[in-house]
């Protein structure tokens, strides 16, 4: 792989870019990409006619540069998370139905909650989450319960990083949070209330893998004056519950021993 000064290869430096693309943002003209990127305005220039060559950027006249269909078309042949996308989907779509707010899936990707999915509604209650966008995960549901179920010294790295305050989350120490991850792992759910916004609350459950452990969780963003939490985890649960079933139906064989 061909170096740029510094010893950063050229296709790190086009990762830097598509970086630069993150949630919430459509258009950036190439002065933005290069402020974004922390890169010389001359070879964000260059990279980006390679890119948009690619396909996997398009030029916005005036406007500036978007990500282009064709990095979509690369992402959805994977066969990990949103194989995990594909599978739940129709159950997810149950439970949006069920539920009447938002319904969403993520999963656990560093120190974020990365969402793979979300359905609402024009009458959901507010809700800050995007497909593709990525929420701390001591700030979000999801985010907790998948700390809860991850193995000692994921959840011990977790504790161990830092936690800025993000929105509307209390702020508490590793051994408070600890509590809170024992506590989920003794209920098998959580609910977050008001933590993005004073007026959402959030509850969720974890997804098991083929091999028994957490690889999701999924969410419903209810109203805080009304969360009526019992009657979610109704449908949560068994949603949960049936996407395992699913999981070890399609990727099941994969793993039987020899």
């Amino acid at each position: 792989m061909a170096k740029a000064s510094g010893g950063v290869s050229a296709l790190a430096r086009a990762v830097r870019i598509l970086d630069a693309f993150h949630e919430g943002v459509r258009d950036l003209t190439a002065t933005q990409v290069a402020e974004r990127a922390g890169m010389p305005l001359s070879t964000v220039h260059r990279l980006l006619g390679d890119l948009v060559d690619l396909g996997l950027l398009e030029r916005q006249g005036d406007r500036g540069y978007r990500i282009g269909l064709r990095l979509w078309e690369l992402a959805v042949r994977t066969p990990g998370a949103l194989g995990i996308r594909e599978i739940a989907r129709p159950f997810l779509l149950q439970a949006h139905a069920a539920i009447g707010q938002s319904v969403q899936l993520g999963i656990l990707q560093g120190t974020d909650v990365l969402y793979l999915e979300r359905l609402s509604a024009p009458s959901s209650v507010v809700n800050f989450v995007v497909i593709g966008g990525r929420l701390p995960w001591y700030a979000t549901s999801s985010g907790l319960v998948l700390a809860a179920y991850e193995e000692s010294e994921t959840r011990a790295a977790l504790l161990a990083s830092s936690r800025p305050v993000h929105a509307f989350e209390p702020a508490l120490s590793s051994a408070q949070l600890q509590k809170v991850l024992l506590d989920i792992r003794r209920r098998g759910h959580m609910t977050t209330p008001g933590y993005i916004h004073p007026d959402a609350t959030s509850v969720a459950v974890p997804i098991k893998g083929v091999l028994g452990g957490t690889v999701a969780a999924i969410s419903a963003i209810v109203p805080t004056a009304s969360p009526r939490e019992a009657r979610v985890l109704e449908v949560l649960l068994p949603t949960s519950a049936a996407i395992t079933r699913a999981l070890r139906r399609t990727y099941g064989g994969r793993y039987a021993p020899a």
